[in-house]
């Protein structure tokens, strides 16, 4: 009788720990408008997007670009932006998506040019790392390798997300990508 007493005990106790770890599953808070935008409910949304291009990395993996526009059909309000999907191929693809609100796309320009004319002697150290991060979690990055060369990695995500690596010239052509879906934006805009 002991015995299954214990057992009644542990396993509500574990039931119970098992309904705290439920509870505390937090939805993700918007980091972004047009997060923020594509988080509300009650009102019907319209998304417009075009592809403005695609990068192909190193070790299968790929970034796309592409224009933002959400329209709230009730108010007629809009939030414009771009987004960065970041793929990497193989056995198990995964993918992950990043959000730039459109005042944040010159900013995240002027990084990209930034880092990607760094060069080793910015640091007396063997190694270094130059990054860039947005709001919605898309950080893009130049480093030193073992053997002195520069890299380029861009990252979709913040715990566990993706990562996809470029030469030095497709990280430029990535950075002549967004200024298209920006100008693109603008054009729209009016």
């Amino acid at each position: 009788m002991k015995t299954f007493l214990s057992i009644v005990m542990i396993s509500t106790i574990a039931l119970l720990a098992f309904g705290q770890d439920q509870k505390a599953a937090v939805p993700k808070e918007p980091k972004t408008k047009l997060e923020a935008f594509e988080a509300r409910t009650g009102a019907v949304i319209i998304r417009g997007f075009s592809t403005v291009g695609t990068i192909r990395g190193r070790y299968e993996t790929s970034v796309e670009i592409e224009c933002k526009e959400f329209t709230d059909a009730s108010s007629g309000k809009r939030e414009f932006g771009i987004s960065i999907e970041v793929k990497q191929a193989g056995r198990i693809e995964r993918k992950d998506s990043a959000y730039i609100d459109y005042d944040e796309i010159d900013s995240l320009v002027k990084g990209i040019e930034y880092i990607s004319k760094i060069e080793k002697s910015v640091t007396k150290l063997d190694q270094f790392q130059a990054d860039y991060k947005t709001k919605g979690e898309l950080r893009v990055s130049t480093f030193s390798d073992d053997s002195g060369k520069i890299q380029t990695a861009i990252h979709s995500g913040q715990f566990g997300g993706v990562s996809a690596y470029l030469s030095l010239e497709d990280l430029a052509s990535f950075k002549k990508l967004i200024q298209q879906a920006k100008e693109k934006l603008d054009f729209i805009k009016g």
